[in-house]
């Protein structure tokens, strides 16, 4: 008889560890909003819909973003204004940010999606006979060295990935999506 009660107990004490199992797996793997429209592929939505309408003093106003430039949009289809620069609060360690600004969301998905794709990524168009807006091209490049002193190949893309937030394309630096997606949500975390 006493081995029969210890076996019920050994197997309610299964079952019970099972269950706290179970329920702490669901509890872990839930999702959660941080805010910037985060979603369960990574820290920011590659598309988000939104109807606001984004300027350049959007991101140039944010506190530690140098401003470095502004881009002539002629030739790039459906823009209103283009910029470059750098944001990070460590002066040292700062990302580098192209963001492109249409009139709304609809045409930034229709003519700057496109264009977008021509520069970002493993696939990116970074010459300037080939590529098709090649205002601040040099920008979107970066250098592979080969570890000595000669910069080596610099024909790299420096983003390889881009998000639509509304009306606004953001391209960020980063050697992977993840990276690049890392950078958008930074940024975009302290758009006011």
């Amino acid at each position: 008889m006493k081995q029969l009660n210890s076996g019920k107990a050994r197997l309610l004490i299964l079952l019970i560890a099972v269950m706290a199992l179970s329920i702490a797996a669901v509890a872990c793997g839930s999702d959660s909003d941080d805010g910037v429209g985060s979603s369960s592929d990574g820290p920011i939505a590659k598309i988000d819909a939104t109807e606001r309408i984004y300027t350049d003093a959007d991101i140039t106003g944010v506190e530690f973003f140098k401003h470095d430039d502004d881009y002539d949009v002629e030739g790039l289809e459906g823009a209103v204004t283009a910029i470059y620069g750098f944001y990070g609060s460590d002066p040292y360690n700062r990302q580098e940010y192209e963001a492109r600004f249409y009139a709304d969301h609809a045409t930034a998905m229709a003519q700057g999606v496109d264009f977008a794709d021509e520069a970002t990524g493993a696939d990116a168009v970074l010459l300037g006979d080939v590529q098709r807006w090649d205002e601040g091209i040099k920008d979107r490049r970066q250098c592979a060295g080969n570890g000595g002193h000669h910069s080596g190949k610099c024909d790299n893309p420096k983003y390889f990935d881009y998000v639509v937030v509304g009306n606004m394309i953001l391209m960020c630096q980063g050697k992977d999506t993840a990276e690049s997606h890392k950078a958008c949500a930074d940024l975009m975390a302290v758009v006011q």
